[in-house]
This record gives C-alpha cells, sequence and structure tokens, in this order.
C-alpha cells in the first residue's frame, strides 16, 4: 500500500495513538510519497522491512526515503514516535542548495530525486552526545504545533540544522572525521552499509553490493579510516554488543553468537583488547550507572 501525505511541504505528528493500539496489530507494509523521519522519543518500536527488521530504543532516529516498504510498530501506550514527513518537491526546491557540501545527505535524497542508481532505503542514527539535535527537534515540533508568524520558514530553517546535525553524529557513528572535506558519499554509503550489515557481512558481498572490485573497497577504506576491511567489521560488531550489553540479559554465549563471533572466548578476548575490560565487567558497570 501507498500512503499519500496531503499536498503540503511538511507535517509531523506521533505514532501510535494509544487509543487505538493494539498489541495484536499487523505488519502492514507500506510506502510513501514522502520522505519519513521517525524519532523515538519515549519507549522505543520495532522497523519491519520486506527482508530484515531492527528495533529502536529512545534516542535514535530513522530517516525513510519514500520507494521502501517498511511498518514501524509499538507495543505499549507509553511508547511515543514522531513522525516528520516531507515531500520530496522539498529537498529541490528549499533543501537542495543549503546541502551542496553536506555529502551524506545529498547523496541520500538526489539518488531517489534524480533516479541516480540504487537509493539508500534508510539512514539509521543511532542515540547522540550531542543535545542540540534533540533540542532542534524539539524546537522543530512546538513550531509546527504552534503555527506562530513564518512557522513554515521557521521549520524549514530547523530541518536543515537537524540534517546537519545528524550527519555530523552519522560520520562519527560509523568512523569518520567530520572535519574532512575530501571524504565524498562513496566512503560515507560504505561505512553506514558495513555498519548495518556487520553481523554476516563480508568483504566479497560489500564489493558485490557498491559494483566495486574488493581491492577498491579495501583502497577506499585505508585511504579514508586507516583501517582494513575486517578490523572495521570488528569495531562494529563490538559497538552492537555494547549495545546489547546495556540493554539486555542474554549471556555472552548468546550475545557473541548475535553479533557475529561464533566463539565466545574470542570476542571475549578482542572486547577486552578494545575496552580494557571483560564483557561482563562492562556490564556491570552500564548497570551500576543505570541504577545511580
Amino acid at each position: 500500500n501507498k500512503m499519500v501525505v496531503p499536498k503540503k511541504d511538511f507535517s509531523i505528528s506521533f505514532h501510535p495513538n494509544p487509543k487505538i493500539l493494539s498489541s495484536a496489530k499487523k505488519v502492514m507494509f507500506h510506502n510513501h510519497n514522502f520522505y519519513e523521519l521517525a524519532y523515538v522519543y519515549k519507549g522505543r518500536c520495532t522497523n519491519y522491512f520486506e527482508n530484515n527488521q531492527f528495533e529502536m530504543k529512545e534516542g535514535e532516529i530513522l530517516l525513510l526515503n519514500p520507494t521502501v516498504y517498511h511498518d514501524i510498530c509499538t507495543t505499549s501506550p507509553d511508547d511515543c514516535i514522531v513522525n516528520i514527513l516531507f515531500n520530496p518537491e522539498l529537498f529541490e526546491t528549499a533543501m537542495l542548495p543549503m546541502l551542496s557540501n553536506n555529502h551524506l545527505m545529498l547523496n541520500f535524497f538526489a539518488k531517489y530525486t534524480y533516479q541516480i542508481g540504487k537509493s539508500s532505503d534508510y539512514l539509521h542514527f543511532h542515540p547522540s552526545n550531542d543535545p542540540t539535535i534533540y533540542q532542534t527537534l524539539d524546537s522543530l515540533v512546538m513550531e509546527y504545533f504552534e503555527k506562530s508568524v513564518f512557522y513554515e520558514n521557521i521549520c524549514q530553517s530547523l530541518l536543515m540544522i537537524l540534517l546537519s546535525r545528524l550527519t555530523v553524529s552519522y560520520c562519527k557513528q560509523i568512523g569518520l572525521n567530520p572535519d574532512n572535506q575530501e571524504q565524498d558519499s562513496v566512503i560515507i554509503s560504505l561505512l553506514g552499509y558495513m555498519q548495518e550489515h556487520c553481523i554476516d557481512t563480508s568483504l566479497e558481498q560489500v564489493a558485490d553490493h557498491f559494483h566495486y572490485s574488493t581491492t577498491h573497497i579495501s583502497r577506499l577504506l585505508k585511504k579514508h579510516t586507516g583501517q582494513s576491511f575486517s578490523d572495521l567489521v570488528c569495531k562494529f560488531r563490538l559497538d552492537h554488543a555494547c549495545e546489547l550489553l546495556q540493554n539486555t540479559n542474554l549471556s555472552m554465549s548468546e550475545l557473541s553468537e548475535l553479533v557475529g563471533f561464533s566463539d565466545s572466548h574470542y570476542f571475549n578476548k578482542v572486547f577486552k583488547k578494545r575496552f580494557g575490560i571483560a564483557p561482563s565487567q562492562y556490564r556491570k558497570g552500564m548497570q551500576g550507572q543505570n541504577e545511580n
């Protein structure tokens, strides 16, 4: 099914309406005629796609392209997801000039708008340490619902600020220096894809996806990050392990397998090498912080 947004450039809503929330809700795959930015303001949600699914928790943000079939599901009335919707036309009329130096966003929007190759289904932003991201989101929602004078212009400007802040956060998330102006959309897309598929990807599979040779992929990674493909995949797996250690009670053998390490002893070794403590100690420390 295709959901059609009213003929306006921009709208904000909350998902779901607790009054109609049902634990028996079926997954209803759909796409849109607009971009969707989903922000987990409170609680959590599960994002379903045709070939995969993943959970998002408080502070996470997902930017969806209009073509992707998906559904966002919550299970508790306490969950609150902010949905920010904007028409593709807004990219050409207002956003394009301001995104000219922003390779991540320019690549994401332009590929869909101008039908350049295969556009990314989504960009997934992990919780950020940058408070201005959430301050901008709060201001955006407030301006939209208060509808003061020139609110549409203000909302568009805040959206540009938000996308720029998210880009800086995303570069840090995938291990790139946001200050490096030489980085292009290829390396950003490459690292983003590797992070999303780190559990079961290979150099050959990534090379095939981007239509490059394995040698070229390895050279790009080394040039922009100073690290090899296997080192970066290991880093992304360990980052994912940290999230699971904080938010689940999985045993070490279950957790290590879930993040792509078939040998829990090896997982323990590489985790300790990177963070200086064993996974069990990391979990204990994080749980102690949450209790304080």
